[in-house]
C-alpha cells in the first residue's frame, strides 16, 4: 500500500468527525515525518478525498459524499490547478475563466512585469477552453511578438494579416496569423509595440471578425480568433484609447515581489522538479540553496527565476558528468554571489515557510510528490556561531591548513569574548539568579576536579562561566540539537592533559543531569580550563529597550525584569498617547547607547515597529524589533543579554518564544475574525420577526458571516437608538422598516420585502458582503502586517467615498480588483517596502487631476490609521484601476 493510499485509509479508520485532525496530531499517531503527511493529506484533499477545515492549524477530516464528487474534483482544470498553486492568480484564473466560457470568447489583455508569466498564462488559458470544451482538441495557440518587427511596421502588419501576391515589389502570397491562428487563441505579446495603424487594423477584425490581407482591396476574409494581448507598460501610455475599449477583460498579474513566501517555495520546488524530469536524475538541493531562492532579488520575477534554476542545474549536471560530483548536487558554495545574497537577507526577515533540515531529492518520475527529504547530515549542525564561520571560510576555498589555523583562532576567540561578556554580569549577580542551583553547584565541582588536575585555579567569572555554557548545552540536548566541534583533533592535541580533564567531567555532567553529551563538547569544555579571562576594557552588551504607548506601561514591564535578575539592564521608554511619530522616534534615539553591540527594541504596536531600520543608519549599530512586547519577552531578552548573547541570537530565541506570529500585528491581529453582517427588520407595529421568517426563508446566505436581527420598539426614536448600537457592533448591510429611519443604510419598506420586489436587492447586498468576507479570509495567506478583516473594511470605506464624490458606480465585480490591490499596497507600505513605480506619472496626473485630488483626500484616512505614506506612483496606480473598472462597466 503506497504512503497516501495507507494515511487515507487510517484517516477514515480514526473517523474524526466534522472535528478532523490536523498533520502534525496525524504524524504523530501513525508515528511519520510531518512533512510527508501534509503532503499526503494536501494530495488527499486535490483529489477530494478529504476536507480541509479552516483555522489554525488546518484540520482534516474523511469527504462526504466521496467517491461521485471525488472524481468531478480530480478532473480539475488547468486553471484550477494554477490558482491552487499560485495563491496570487486566483483573481486572474478567474477573470480568464470569465473570458473565456463568455459566449464566442471575450478578448483579454494581460498586464505585468517581465516575467511575471503572461506568456504561460495564455498557454494555461488556450489549455483551459480546450478541457472546457469551447475549442477543438487542435485549436492552435499562435503567439507573436510584436517587438520582433517593431522597426518595421510594414513587415510586422504582413505578419499579421498576411500578404496578397503583388502588395510590393517582390511579394509573394503569405497566410497571416489570424488565419493560421483560426479556431484558436492568436498571443499578441509586447502589444505596445504594434504601431496605431496595426492597432486600427485590427479594429475591423475585433468589431467583425473579419480583415484583408496587405495589399488586399476587394475581398475579405474571416476568422474565429479570441485575441491575447499583452504588454509591460501602462496601457494609457501605450496603446490607443480606441484599441483598449475593445478588449473588456483587463487581467493583471503581480510580480514576484508580491507574491507570498510560501507561493515563492512551490514556484522553487515545482521549478526543481521539472529539471529533474528533463534530465532524468535525481537532483540534490541543499536547504540553504532553498533559503537563498526564496529571498534573493529577483527583479526579473518568475521568468528569472526558473532561469537561475535551470543554470544551477546545468551547472551541477555538468559537474556530475565530468565526475568531479558523484551526483547531481547544489550546495550554497555553488550559487552566483546575487543569488548568496539571499541567505543573508533572510537572517533579517521572519521566516515565513517552514524549511526542512535535510538535503531536498528531485525525482525524474515515477513519482506523487514532488521531492523527499534526505536524513540531516549530524554534522551540518553545530553551535550557530562556529558553524556558520566554518561554512563561509569553506565557501571561500579556503586551503585546509589555512582553515584549521582561522578556526582554531575563532573558536578560542569565541569564548575569550564570552568570558568578557560576563564581567559586568557577575559583578551584578546576574548569573547567579539566572542558572539554576544544582547547575552552579556541579560546575564548582567540575572546575575543583579541573584546577586539581592542572595545578590552577579558577576565578568567580569562569565559574559563572562555565555554569551557563553547561546550562545552555544541556537544554540544547534536551530539545534534540547536537554539539559538534570542528576542530576537535586540534584542541586534542594542544591541549591534551586539559582535554582528558574534560572527558572526565564529560562524565560527571551526564550521570548528574541524565544527558548523553558526544565527545565534542569535552574539546568546549577543555578551552574552559585553559583560557584565561581577558583584562581590560569590558566588552559591552545589547542594549534592552522597552517602548509602549501610554502611562508607566514600558517602564513598568522594564522594572519587573530588573527586579527579579536583580539588574538595572533593561531600560525603557513611555510613548504619550499624544505623542506624534516623529517625537517617538527622537526620544527613541536620545536613549540608545552608542557603545552598546546592538540595541533590541521591544515595542506594543504601531508606527514603534518600524523605528528600527532608521535607528540602524543614522546610528550606525545593528537594531532589531521584537512586535507585540510582554513581560516575558522583556524578562528573557534582558536575561539573555546579561549572559552577553549577540543580538541576532537574542532575536531569533524572542521570535521562537512568541506564541504568534506577533509581527503581523500592527494596528490589528491579522486572526481578528471578520466583522459579521447583519440585516435588521426593526418595526413598531410588533411584525419584526414575522419580516425576519420571509427573509430567512428566501434569503440564500451562510449564518457564520450573517445574521438576521428583529428589532422591535414603541417609537421610531427607539428603534434609530438600539439601531445605532447595533451599528456601531456589526456591518449594518440594510433595513427593513415600517417606519422612515434615514441615514445612509440602505431602507426597504415592509411590503417591498412581502411582495418580494425588494429580495433580489438584498441577496445582491448579502452576496457583496459574502465576497468582501471571503477575500478577507483569503487575505491572511497574503498580507504580511496588517489584519486583513480590518483593512479590507477600511479600504472599502474610503473607496464608497470615492465614487460617491466622483458620483461614479463602479460593479462589485470589479470593485474587488480595486480592493484586493489596495489592501497588499497598504500591507507593502507597512512591511517597509519600497513604493511602486508609474511611468509617465506627471502626464497621467495632469491629466486626470480633479481624481487625483479625491483619491488623495479620501486616501488620506488610510494614511493615519496605518501610519503609512501613499506616493504619487501609488495614487496613481489606485486610479488606474478605478479607470479600468469604470471602463469595464461602460462597455
Amino acid at each position: 500500500m503506497k504512503r497516501k493510499e495507507f494515511i487515507f485509509e487510517k484517516l477514515r479508520e480514526m473517523d474524526m468527525g466534522t472535528e478532523g485532525i490536523s498533520a502534525g496530531e496525524l504524524a504523530k499517531r501513525l508515528g511519520l515525518n510531518r512533512a510527508n503527511v501534509s503532503r499526503e493529506l494536501n494530495a488527499l484533499w486535490r483529489e477530494g478525498k478529504v476536507r480541509k477545515q479552516p483555522g489554525r492549524p488546518v484540520r482534516f477530516s474523511v469527504s462526504e459524499p466521496p467517491v461521485a464528487d471525488c472524481r468531478a474534483f480530480a478532473s480539475s482544470t488547468i486553471l484550477d490547478r494554477l490558482a491552487e498553486t499560485c495563491d496570487s492568480l486566483r483573481t486572474a484564473c478567474e477573470q480568464g475563466k470569465a473570458a473565456v466560457l463568455y459566449p464566442g470568447g471575450m478578448h483579454m489583455l494581460l498586464l505585468g512585469e517581465t516575467g511575471v508569466g503572461k506568456s504561460m498564462f495564455a498557454e494555461c488559458l488556450h489549455r483551459y477552453a480546450v478541457e472546457v470544451g469551447k475549442m477543438a482538441e487542435n485549436a492552435p495557440f499562435v503567439p507573436f511578438n510584436c517587438a520582433d518587427y517593431a522597426n518595421n511596421p510594414q513587415l510586422l502588419l504582413g505578419q499579421l494579416f498576411g500578404i496578397q501576391k503583388g502588395a510590393f515589389t517582390g511579394a509573394r502570397e503569405q497566410r497571416g496569423l489570424l488565419e493560421i491562428a483560426n479556431g484558436g487563441i492568436l498571443f499578441l505579446d509586447e502589444v505596445h509595440r504594434l504601431p496605431g495603424e496595426g492597432q486600427e487594423m485590427l479594429f475591423t477584425f475585433i468589431d467583425k471578425g473579419c480583415f484583408r490581407r496587405l495589399g488586399e482591396t476587394e475581398a475579405e476574409r474571416t476568422a474565429r480568433v479570441l485575441l491575447i494581448a499583452a504588454t509591460t507598460e501602462s496601457p494609457g501610455s501605450s496603446l490607443l484609447k480606441s484599441f483598449t475599449r475593445r478588449i473588456p477583460m483587463v487581467i493583471e498579474l503581480p510580480p514576484l515581489r508580491e507574491r507570498s513566501a510560501e507561493e515563492r517555495y512551490r514556484l522553487i520546488t515545482g521549478f526543481f522538479k521539472e529539471e529533474a524530469l528533463r534530465l532524468g536524475r535525481e537532483i540534490s538541493v541543499s536547504p540553504d540553496v532553498i533559503r537563498a531562492l526564496l529571498h534573493y532579488p529577483c527583479p526579473n520575477n518568475v521568468g528569472q527565476l526558473k532561469v537561475d534554476i535551470q543554470l544551477l542545474c546545468a551547472k551541477a549536471f555538468a559537474d556530475h558528468v565530468s565526475a568531479k560530483k558523484e551526483r547531481v548536487r547544489i550546495d550554497f558554495p555553488d550559487l552566483p554571489p546575487r543569488v548568496k545574497e539571499g541567505l543573508i537577507l533572510s537572517t533579517s526577515r521572519r521566516e515565513e515557510v517552514s524549511l526542512h533540515e535535510g538535503w531536498y531529492v528531485f525525482h525524474p518520475g515515477g513519482r506523487e510528490e514532488a521531492f523527499v527529504i534526505a536524513q540531516p547530515d549530524p554534522k551540518q549542525t553545530v553551535y550557530e556561531k562556529i558553524e556558520k564561520r566554518y561554512r563561509e571560510l569553506k565557501a571561500r576555498g579556503v586551503a585546509d591548513d589555512e582553515l584549521d589555523l582561522l578556526m582554531e583562532i575563532d573558536i578560542e576567540n569565541y569564548f575569550t569574548h564570552y568570558l568578557k561578556r560576563m564581567s559586568r554580569s557577575v559583578k551584578e549577580g546576574g548569573p547567579a539568579r539566572i542558572v539554576r542551583p544544582e547547575i552552579l553547584q556541579l560546575a564548582g565541582e567540575i572546575l575543583k576536579y579541573a584546577g586539581e588536575k592542572l595545578g590552577r585555579k579558577f576565578d568567580e567569572e569562569v565559574l559563572q562561566s562555565l555554569a551557563l555554557h553547561i546550562q545552555t548545552s544541556a537544554d540544547r540536548i534536551q530539545k534534540g540539537g547536537k554539539i559538534v566541534h570542528p576542530r576537535l583533533n586540534q584542541v586534542r592535541r594542544k591541549y591534551k592533559a586539559a582535554f582528558v580533564a574534560a572527558i572526565d567531567c564529560l562524565k560527571k555532567i551526564e550521570d548528574r543531569l541524565n544527558i548523553d553529551l558526544p565527545i565534542d563538547e569535552a574539546g568546549f569544555l577543555a578551552l574552559f580550563f585553559v583560557l584565561d579571562p581577558p583584562e581590560g576594557k569590558e566588552a559591552e552588551q545589547v542594549q534592552i529597550l522597552v517602548l509602549a504607548h501610554g502611562d508607566g506601561i514600558a517602564s513598568a514591564m522594564a522594572g519587573v525584569a530588573n527586579r527579579l535578575l536583580g539588574t538595572r539592564h533593561a531600560s525603557a521608554v513611555d510613548i504619550p498617547l499624544t505623542m506624534s511619530p516623529e517625537e517617538a522616534y527622537e526620544r527613541v534615539k536620545e536613549q540608545i547607547r552608542q557603545t552598546a553591540s546592538g540595541v533590541l527594541l521591544l515595542v506594543d504596536m504601531g508606527s514603534l515597529v518600524r523605528f528600527d531600520e532608521k535607528l540602524a543608519d543614522e546610528l550606525n549599530i545593528p537594531v532589531k524589533t521584537i512586535p507585540m512586547v510582554s513581560t516575558l519577552h522583556v524578562l528573557e531578552a534582558t536575561r539573555m543579554a546579561m549572559l552577553g548573547c549577540p543580538l541576532e541570537q537574542i532575536y531569533d530565541d524572542l521570535k521562537r518564544l512568541t506564541p504568534y506570529d506577533a509581527e503581523l500585528a500592527t494596528v490589528a491581529s491579522r486572526d481578528d475574525p471578520p466583522v459579521k453582517g447583519a440585516i435588521v427588520t426593526a418595526c413598531v407595529a410588533g411584525n419584526a420577526v414575522a419580516i425576519q421568517k420571509v427573509l430567512e426563508k428566501y434569503l440564500h446566505f451562510n449564518r457564520r458571516w450573517l445574521d438576521i436581527i428583529p428589532l422591535q420598539a414603541a417609537d421610531p426614536r427607539d428603534l434609530m437608538r438600539r439601531l445605532s448600537r447595533i451599528e456601531r457592533k456589526r456591518n449594518l448591510l440594510c433595513v427593513v422598516s415600517d417606519c422612515c429611519l434615514g441615514g445612509e443604510i440602505p431602507q426597504f419598506r415592509v411590503d417591498e420585502v412581502l411582495n418580494l420586489k425588494a429580495i433580489d436587492q438584498i441577496q445582491y447586498f448579502i452576496d457583496t458582503e459574502e465576497t468582501y468576507l471571503k477575500m478577507a479570509e483569503t487575505l491572511r495567506n497574503h498580507l504580511r502586517r496588517v489584519a486583513p478583516a480590518q483593512v479590507v473594511s477600511d479600504v472599502r470605506r474610503c473607496l464608497n467615498r470615492v465614487q460617491a464624490r466622483l458620483k461614479i458606480s463602479i460593479p462589485t465585480g470589479d470593485l474587488v480588483g480595486v480592493v484586493l490591490h489596495a489592501c497588499c499596497m497598504v500591507d507593502r507600505l507597512v512591511s517597509g517596502d519600497d513604493s511602486v513605480s508609474f511611468k509617465n506619472k506627471r502626464q497621467y496626473i495632469r491629466e486626470r487631476f480633479p481624481v487625483y485630488q479625491t483619491v488623495r483626500d479620501v486616501f488620506r484616512t488610510l494614511e493615519e490609521i496605518y501610519r503609512i505614506k501613499l506616493s504619487d506612483d501609488e495614487i496613481c496606480y489606485l486610479i488606474s484601476f478605478l479607470d479600468g473598472a469604470k471602463r469595464t462597466h461602460t462597455q
